[in-house]
């Protein structure tokens, strides 16, 4: 299969926006930051990161959004402009899109550009497969390999790397958990590297849920993580301890009641893809279907929150 490659470059400050939107039309969003934004937002950053500046965008971000073969491009490009032009964003005369064509089987090559090895939460260590052999590991490192493909959830996006916080704070080896909207099945792959034996691993993207699958067997969880196709909660019948979501705000709306619903008592929701801006109508919800807020991390103008069920 063919892709169709849509690059934005644009202003820092239009991310969420841009992201909000693409997120409603598209197959898959990639955000690149410059390595300038990147080393302005990251403690000890060459400790944590092997970068060539010469793969990431010169200033700013660089918003790169996938098709496939099947989308009329020119529409969706229409689309994109009357975004554009219909929203309030900082310097839109200076938005520059860009196409192109990617075949699947260069998808692995362009990943090894730009993904490299590095550690977030505690003590996760993402490592891309095609490293594991170079990298020094400390013995507390929590080592998670994974190749991207095309799902995305790499652990580097501040959305990914909040949830993987907040697991390492709730989660027990007796716990039941489920990763809602699993993409490349990172969440999923921490929760088992933190004793959890009871997963699954559920998305509405038969892509994802392929990538998924070839994640767990790389990480060496397959036969304790359960795949499937599912929309949301919307057709879950099992109860679980923690149900983790790394998604956007409008849709974490959508499944907040049956959440609630289908946590053990104190179990926990841990919500994340939440920008700044919709923070408090999410926690509002969640009050509001009988969740306590125990915690809030914000980091990068995203938001992620951790709720438990009280009765």
């Amino acid at each position: 299969m063919k892709w169709q490659e849509v690059s934005i470059s644009t202003k820092e400050e239009n991310e969420e926006q841009f992201s909000i939107f693409l997120n409603t039309i598209a197959k898959g969003v990639s955000i690149e930051h410059s390595v300038d934004i990147l080393k302005s937002k990251t403690d000890n950053f060459e400790e944590k990161f092997r970068l060539d500046p010469k793969d990431y965008p010169d200033s700013d971000i660089r918003i790169l959004v996938y098709f496939d073969e099947t989308y009329n491009i020119d529409e969706q490009i229409n689309k994109i402009r009357e975004f554009i032009e219909e929203t309030p964003l900082a310097n839109k005369e200076e938005i520059e899109i860009k196409t192109g064509i990617i075949d699947e089987m260069d998808w692995e090559n362009e990943w090894k550009k730009y993904f490299h090895n590095f550690k977030v939460g505690r003590n996760f260590l993402i490592v891309p497969s095609w490293e594991y052999a170079d990298v020094e590991i400390a013995d507390s490192d929590k080592v998670i390999k994974i190749d991207p493909g095309m799902a995305f959830g790499t652990g580097d996006h501040a959305t990914t790397s909040l949830c993987l916080t907040f697991l390492e704070d709730v989660i027990k080896p007796s716990d039941k958990v489920i990763d809602v909207g699993t993409g490349s099945g990172i969440l999923a792959i921490g929760a088992y590297l933190l004793g959890a034996r009871n997963i699954k691993a559920t998305d509405i993207d038969e892509l994802s849920l392929q990538v998924s699958k070839e994640n767990f067997a790389l990480n060496d969880c397959g036969e304790d993580i359960t795949v499937m196709p599912a929309d949301l909660l919307k057709e879950e019948t099992e109860n679980y301890d923690v149900v983790v979501a790394n998604i956007l705000a409008h849709i974490i709306g959508d499944m907040i009641d049956d959440a609630y619903k289908l946590l053990n008592d104190n179990g926990r929701f841990i919500a994340s893809g939440i920008i700044v801006e919709k923070r408090d109508e999410i926690i509002t919800h969640m009050k509001a279907a009988g969740f306590s807020i125990t915690d809030v991390l914000e980091e990068d103008g995203w938001v992620a929150i951790l709720a438990l069920k009280v009765t």
